[in-house]
């Protein structure tokens, strides 16, 4: 680890820690490189970790088309339902994806531009699936999925080295965010969420060091890009967004206001970044108004609001035995996304350090550390005290349900326990790294009894004992020897064990792309944008699969509150508002020749529709082709052709 003192010098590491520590600078370009490089490889050859090969996305179940290491994930129907093909529908598309016109404006749920000025600059990421023509789109969709990724691992310790904390540590606190169980079990989700605010944060500290520095014209294009991203912060999803990005940004600007430099150096950087989010994030905003009106007015999720309450141990504190969830064990009475957290162990190690350690006594060099040490401490009462109604009230806090924030505040704990490393004056004694080796044991040996008594009684006592020794070992020798890297790679490697096989590897598209049927779509879906017509079905797989190809359609997803003018046409008098005034949801149909129509819900986000094909026809001029997995005879329907889905023969109706 490399400190620094009071007078911003480093201090000098003796034997054989300075030989590793100087090992790790010399080496940590190479690292960046070998992150660059692992980047290419995963983008030439078309690897991700999305579960797109669930069976009932194939033509044939037993058949799949491609090459996939490991099972799909079945949990994570999020991402193979929804974001994955939204990002192939892009692709297909050029523009917007085809999502159900019954859904108000989704732009700000899912970052992609409808073609608004200001959208387009924010939403850069989505311009990439439109512009990368020149690539396979297997290659298109491994650069969009790995982006968060790589600029996350590559400006999170170089966010650390400009806070004046060590480079190292950063490396170390960005390889126990990307492996948290969290992070596995969504889909990279929280780290997509940092991604954008850690680099823009990064350019605007580039920026203030340009301007100090009295360099004229790179520091102003610095910060303009931070600005661009950091405008994206309320979009995507906005609790995790405001548990995550507020305090990185927050702890970077305090940094920057409280140096020791003139007003003016210190103010610019954080003036032109802000004012450029300001103005693009206000305007993205403006752009998708209507869609973010729906979505607050929704009677699911708009109208939630949450109170912090304390939620089980097992769940805080559990992340180094979720092994099992890998290997196919099914959780009891929750699921394994919900089970999964990040290391909110590192608490204990916080509490223990802020006891025992020494630290600089210059306050700025505490500024950055003590914001993010703020944030972690409201978001952990969050989670662990009942406040009762009176949290109901609480602005920005009242957005986010405990379970969520539980799921990753430990992120926050990493990032304030490796700051907290770098501020120390010297290496803590023995005494004090023992103490914090045995919390994070005792601690996580509870929380795993707690899992073993619940969520997971399969686990063995030796399954609870084993990773419970071996977090507390790792951070005991991580506190004593903070400088040295190779602490760093053991706690890396307890990290990776239970999440390492979470996902699976799929090279390509799999049969949403290569298969007979997706070809025969990606046709029809041009035709079918060429004259402002839309499909129906009967079959949710199916719906994933004409989204993928571009094909517009009224059955599949809205994921944004209603269009309440396309729900009248289906229910003239708000009959079913309360089933489909929902937002981020599912919109299945079921064909029900000669009866009333009805529109149902699950509670959550699920909209059913059971109607006459010919009714929809009429109240939906538009409507150009159903499909359905029954036969149909309606006086509307004429049979064009039938297609092969999900094991499964639908017949494709063309209505007159």
């Amino acid at each position: 680890m490399s400190t620094t003192t009071e007078a911003g010098k480093q201090p000098k590491p003796q034997g054989r820690i300075a030989a590793a520590g100087r090992w790790f600078l010399t080496h940590d370009r190479i690292i960046r490189i070998a992150v660059l490089a692992a980047y290419v490889v995963l983008v030439l050859t078309g690897a991700t970790t999305s579960s797109i090969g669930m069976p009932h996305l194939r033509e044939d179940p037993g058949s799949p088309l491609g090459t996939e290491w490991g099972g799909p994930r079945g949990i994570r129907s999020d991402e193979y339902n929804a974001f994955s093909p939204i990002a192939l529908s892009v692709m297909a598309t050029g523009g917007a994806p085809t999502l159900s016109p019954l859904g108000a404006r989704a732009d700000l749920v899912h970052r992609f531009s409808s073609g608004g000025f200001f959208e387009s600059i924010v939403f850069f990421d989505a311009q990439l699936l439109k512009t990368a023509t020149f690539l396979p789109d297997s290659m298109v969709f491994a650069a969009h999925w790995w982006l968060p990724m790589l600029l996350f691992l590559l400006f999170l310790p170089t966010w650390f080295a400009q806070l004046g904390a060590s480079r190292r540590l950063g490396w170390l606190a960005a390889g126990l965010i990307a492996l948290s169980p969290s992070v596995a079990w969504w889909s990279q989700m929280p780290v997509a969420l940092m991604a954008y605010t850690v680099t823009g944060c990064s350019l605007m500290l580039s920026a203030y060091t340009g301007f100090r520095n009295g360099r004229r014209v790179l520091p102003w294009l610095l910060a303009v890009v931070g600005g661009v991203l950091l405008a994206g912060i309320p979009t995507f999803y906005t609790p995790w967004s405001l548990v995550l990005g507020l305090p990185v940004l927050v702890a970077s600007v305090a940094w920057i206001l409280t140096r020791i430099d003139s007003w003016w150096s210190r103010i610019r950087p954080v003036l032109v970044t802000g004012v450029v989010a300001a103005v693009l994030g206000a305007g993205t905003l403006l752009e998708n108004a209507s869609g973010l009106q729906a979505l607050l007015e929704t009677v699911y999720p708009g109208s939630r609001r949450s109170s912090g309450t304390a939620q089980p141990l097992a769940l805080l504190f559990g992340a180094p035995f979720l092994n099992p969830l890998q290997q196919g064990v099914e959780p009891t009475g929750i699921n394994a996304s919900e089970i999964s957290t990040s290391f909110t162990l590192c608490f204990a190690w916080l509490l223990v350090l802020l006891a025992t350690a020494r630290f600089t006594r210059q306050w700025r060099d505490h500024v950055a550390t003590g914001t993010v040490l703020f944030f972690a401490a409201v978001w952990l009462a969050w989670t662990t005290v009942n406040f009762g109604p009176a949290g109901d009230t609480l602005p920005l806090l009242n957005y986010v349900t405990p379970p969520r924030a539980a799921q990753v505040v430990g992120i926050l704990a990493v990032l304030a326990v490796c700051l907290l490393l770098s501020a120390m004056t010297e290496s803590p004694p023995w005494r004090a790294a023992v103490v914090a080796g045995l919390s994070v044991a005792a601690l996580s040996a509870y929380a795993g009894s707690q899992l073993q008594q619940g969520y997971l009684p399969g686990l063995q006592l030796y399954e609870v004992l084993v990773p419970a020794l071996a977090a507390g070992t790792a951070v005991m020798l991580v506190t004593r020897f903070p400088r040295n890297p190779l602490p760093m790679v053991l706690a890396l490697v307890l990290a990776a064990l239970p999440v390492w096989a979470a996902n699976p590897v799929i090279f390509g598209l799999g049969d949403l792309r290569a298969s007979d049927t997706a070809r025969e779509l990606f046709d029809a879906g041009k035709q079918a944008r060429e004259g402002g017509e839309v499909w129906a079905s009967d079959l949710g797989p199916f719906d994933t699969v004409l989204l993928a190809n571009g094909v517009p359609s009224l059955s599949g997803l809205q994921r944004s509150g209603p269009d309440q003018a396309m729900w009248k046409a289906l229910d003239p008098d708000n009959k079913f508002e309360s089933a489909w005034n929902r937002g981020g949801g599912y919109v299945p149909f079921h064909w029900t020749p000669g009866a009333e129509t009805q529109i149902t819900t699950n509670g959550f986000d699920t909209t059913f529709v059971a109607i006459d094909p010919c009714v929809l026809a009429r109240e939906v001029p538009n409507l150009s082709h159903v499909a359905s997995t029954v036969p149909l005879s309606g006086s509307c329907l004429s049979l064009e052709k039938e297609l092969e889905w999900a094991g499964q023969t639908l017949s494709v109706y063309r209505t007159d």
